[in-house]
């Protein structure tokens, strides 16, 4: 079983390889006294919560599973609350809990107020992840306030930890940093709206751990709004970890007979360090989070013609890109911003999601259909959350977008946010999207998101309910694009904010893959390629070749493809202006691609070096029977021609085939994971691609 009850106070939640323990003390307080490798015995933990330190620093020792602001705690609490007589803490026993299969719940009461929290806990035993959540309920007659209600509270053990998370900005998203946390806290918290590019809704807590070994404690946030995570190390010896809906500028109403549930975090452990912990996320991601529709379908090739005509998309011009296209393998043609009404640059047409007629006279159809004669789908590119003051939506609705009734509109990228806590616009994009999804062959869409929350005020809302606007905002995007899934149950979505803005386990329930970043700079891309797999899985993460370089370099066109190929691989550069010998090329490097696609979006991951602290990049990919291995070389060193790259993930007692430079060659998983191979890479930007296979 993998939840065991003993005592009704002591709850073991068991996955395959990992346990988490809870206990109630004597005054009814739920903490947590063990997160860790698999312990069988429940009975082996009675009598193990000894208070170690003065009374008055009870709640500073315990490690909570709800703590409340108030009542003698001076670390960061997990909610707080205001009752209707203005007091302000949550003192609680423990009502009940229920058992069904797979699935704990622990409900707690105020001692006093009508306030009810349970907490949720669901294990996913085969996948070794933990779900946690908490709902709160007012069951009285008086108004309760949340001001803070974080999704889970952790407590882990010890001192000496580090944490991790990103860092960055737009085209420089995952940057990774690592940081001890030997006193004091850290904060991590978006305030854009959505997740941001800066950092990112999760929580990595480590003991000097690598890619092989290490206690790693982990949890990804299902959320794609405002959040905040913060690792504390308290003074009495160990980490407090929260997260959840970020409390800043945050209120809920609870009325009487309303609840509140919290998003969900999924959490783990491993003992085996990071490689452990980004292949169990993406297993589980894709059994339980991703669309069911095409989790287990390989994305196909994407050509995006922005880069060759930008915002002129015409009829003409897009057959002869898509005819190219064709030729060298694309499998989905899409068309990027520009062919609704009014849109001949970034200044008009946001919210007018009608096809342009002057740029379309017979609608989009004739094109779709020369496009599916070519032997390719057809994609679209969609920006559902924006209006620009130039747009006829705007003119006959400006009551509805984000504004102060005083106070100028503020502008970014030329447009405004429509207010998504109003269900007219909500009914408005979702009848717009269905029927262009009806009308039209439509099998992608790429919906984007350019600017960030400015007016926190809405006139569909009451002024006392300003603060909930952020939260409402989330969760109209999820309305709409949850109910558009449903509409068309086959269309492919894609998730993209000025880049890997909304790249969260939120945005994963709804959508079926990321843009990572607008930087498709093939050497940038290696390293944010890199810290996006700690947590989030290869097949959702889009990569790119195109002719845009932010750092004005020149790579080989080898590099460029085999970097955009440790994704899921798209074409966006200009073909009109590439010559007859390089379209020869991309195919070949697209037909590579396709043999090694399902290894590459649904096999384990492993970083086998990097260039911030090697002279070479190696990333490997591993299913069953195969696996492919990708080398890159920045710029040679000193003459050194040969570098020695030791595998990973394969079978001990098999033998690999493989090939470099013409010359086949047969091992055994052991000597390919413990000698390794010698790869020669010279020169600027060379690189390498090794398949393998079991023989």
């Amino acid at each position: 079983m993998s939840i065991t009850v003993y005592q009704d106070k002591y709850f073991l939640l068991n996955t395959k390889h990992t346990s988490y323990v809870l206990y109630a003390d004597q005054d009814q307080l739920l903490c947590n006294v063990y997160w860790g490798k698999r312990i069988e015995r429940i009975e082996d933990f009675a009598g193990m919560e000894l208070q170690k330190y003065h009374e008055s620093l009870r709640f500073q020792e315990r490690m909570e599973e709800c703590s409340s602001f108030g009542g003698m705690r001076f670390k960061e609490t997990s909610m707080k609350v205001t009752f209707a007589d203005g007091v302000r803490d949550f003192r609680y026993k423990i009502k009940e809990y229920r058992v069904e299969d797979n699935h704990l719940a622990i409900v707690l009461e105020d001692i006093y107020y009508a306030l009810r929290v349970t907490l949720h806990y669901h294990v996913y035993e085969d996948e070794n992840i933990i779900e946690k959540w908490r709902q709160a309920e007012n069951i009285g007659q008086d108004n309760i306030i949340l001001e803070r209600f974080y999704s889970a509270e952790y407590g882990v053990a010890g001192t000496g930890f580090q944490t991790i998370n990103f860092n960055g900005h737009w085209s420089s998203e995952f940057q990774q940093y690592s940081e001890s946390i030997d006193c004091g806290k850290k904060m991590y918290e978006s305030l854009y709206g959505l997740t941001g590019h800066n950092v990112n809704p999760f929580f990595v807590v480590h003991q000097n751990a690598n890619e092989d070994q290490g206690d790693v404690y982990y949890g990804a946030l299902q959320y794609s709004g405002n959040f905040k995570t913060v690792v504390e190390a308290v003074s009495t010896e160990y980490v407090n970890i929260l997260t959840g809906i970020s409390d800043t500028d945050f209120e809920w109403v609870l009325k009487p007979g309303d609840s509140f549930k919290a998003p969900s975090v999924f959490s783990g452990y491993s003992s085996n360090g990071f490689t452990n912990m980004s292949n169990t996320l993406s297993t589980f991601a894709r059994k339980h989070v991703m669309p069911k529709s095409l989790a287990d379908k390989a994305l196909p090739i994407l050509y995006n013609s922005w880069y060759a005509t930008f915002f002129d998309v015409r009829y003409e011009d897009q057959i002869k890109l898509a005819e190219k296209a064709a030729k060298i393998g694309v499998e989905l043609f899409v068309i990027d911003d520009g062919w609704f009404e009014g849109r001949a640059n970034d200044e008009a047409g946001l919210g007018d999601w009608y096809v342009d007629r002057e740029k379309f006279p017979d609608g989009l159809e004739p094109l779709i259909k020369r496009v599916n004669e070519l032997g390719m789908q057809f994609g679209i590119w969609i920006e559902p959350e924006m209006v620009n003051p130039n747009s006829n939506l705007y003119r006959n609705h400006p009551d509805w977008i984000y504004r102060y009734a005083t106070r100028e509109v503020l502008m970014g990228r030329n447009q405004y946010i429509l207010d998504l806590t109003n269900n007219e616009v909500i009914d408005y994009l979702i009848n717009c999207f269905d029927a262009l999804l009806s009308e039209n062959n439509i099998a992608y869409v790429k919906w984007d998101m350019n600017r960030y929350a400015a007016e926190i005020a809405s006139s569909s809302q009451d002024t006392g309910e300003y603060k909930s606007i952020w939260h409402k905002n989330t969760q109209g995007i999820y309305t709409i694009i949850q109910t558009l899934r449903k509409l068309h149950p086959t269309v492919e979505f894609e998730a993209c904010a000025a880049g890997g803005g909304r790249v969260d386990f939120g945005a994963m329930a709804y959508f079926d893959e990321f843009w990572t970043s607008d930087n498709t700079d093939p050497l940038d891309r290696l390293f944010i390629q890199e810290h996006y797999s700690l947590i989030y899985p290869i097949k959702y993460m889009r990569a790119w070749l195109t002719d845009d370089s932010m750092n004005h370099r020149t790579t080989p066109l080898k590099f460029s493809m085999y970097s955009a190929m440790c994704g899921s691989l798209g074409i966006g550069t200009n073909l009109n202006e590439v010559e007859e010998n390089k379209l020869k090329q991309i195919k070949e490097y697209i037909d590579e691609y396709k043999g090694i696609r399902e290894i590459v979006q649904f096999g384990h991951v492993y970083r086998l070096k990097s260039l911030k602290n090697a002279d070479i990049q190696a990333v490997q990919y591993v299913n069953e029977d195969s696996s492919a291995l990708f080398v890159f070389l920045d710029h040679g060193r000193y003459g050194k021609k040969y570098h020695c790259v030791n595998l990973k993930g394969l079978d001990p007692s098999s033998i690999y085939r493989y090939e470099i430079d013409g010359k086949e060659w047969t091992k055994s998983g052991t000597f390919l994971m413990n000698r390794g191979i010698d790869v020669q890479l010279v020169g600027d930007f060379d690189s390498l691609l090794v398949r393998f296979e079991k023989i």
